[in-house]
């Protein structure tokens, strides 16, 4: 059968067994125009074929193709995400799974941890009565040794316990944690050289207490 483009008017021969009933995409290779072609239902005599040349057959544009291509699309863009996720948001990753530190440093991607360029000295514990009950406070001054300005996290402060406290039994261990509190500073963070002091809110006392963690 005899195909006319209907953009440039290029005529084409194409095999009518090459279309199925209801038709198909075709494209003409002068002017890469795309239409949907059907069968001839009625015998017609054939023109000349003087400038006729073989028909291109688009059989790549199909819906078939267009979603192929749409999911190679979704799965690109989801790589995309969760590298850049993995990449960006590496502090937060370590934060909550520190092992991962270890993977980070091996693909040479450097992780800053809280409270990195900082340092915790004078440390120390003060107790009072509070009527009947011993209070606990605990002070310090933390110092940016960087040359950059750094955050300042939260302090985590634990109170451990000797193998004689009856918690410490249970969980068959040397030292273990009686009490845990964290503390917010003032300041959200610190130049370079500055030195920032911290004083607690006092807490109960815990019996059997051995020694005051002060970490970021």
């Amino acid at each position: 059968m005899i195909v006319v483009c209907p953009q440039c008017s290029k005529r084409y021969m194409l095999d009518e067994s090459l279309l199925p009933k209801n038709g198909r995409q075709v494209r003409c290779v002068a002017c890469q125009h795309i239409w949907h072609q059907v069968p001839e239902t009625l015998p017609m005599t054939p023109p000349p074929l003087k400038g006729i040349m073989d028909m291109a057959i688009d059989s790549k544009i199909t819906p078939e193709k267009r979603t192929s291509w749409l999911g190679w699309v979704v799965v690109l863009t989801l790589i995309i995400f969760t590298f850049s996720f993995l990449s960006f948001g590496r502090d937060y990753i370590v934060k909550f799974w520190p092992k991962s530190e270890r993977l980070y440093n091996l693909i040479g991607l450097h992780v800053t941890l809280p409270g990195e360029g900082l340092s915790i000295s004078n440390a120390a514990s003060l107790t009072h009565q509070e009527g009947l009950i011993e209070m606990i406070q605990v002070s310090g001054d933390i110092t940016n040794t960087s040359p950059q300005v750094r955050p300042i996290p939260l302090l985590k402060i634990k109170v451990l316990g000797s193998n004689s406290h009856q918690k410490c039994k249970d969980l068959k261990s040397e030292a273990c944690v009686l009490d845990y509190w964290e503390h917010r500073l003032s300041e959200n963070s610190l130049l370079p050289g500055e030195q920032i002091h911290f004083e607690t809110a006092s807490r109960p006392k815990v019996e059997d207490t051995q020694q005051i963690s002060v970490e970021f």
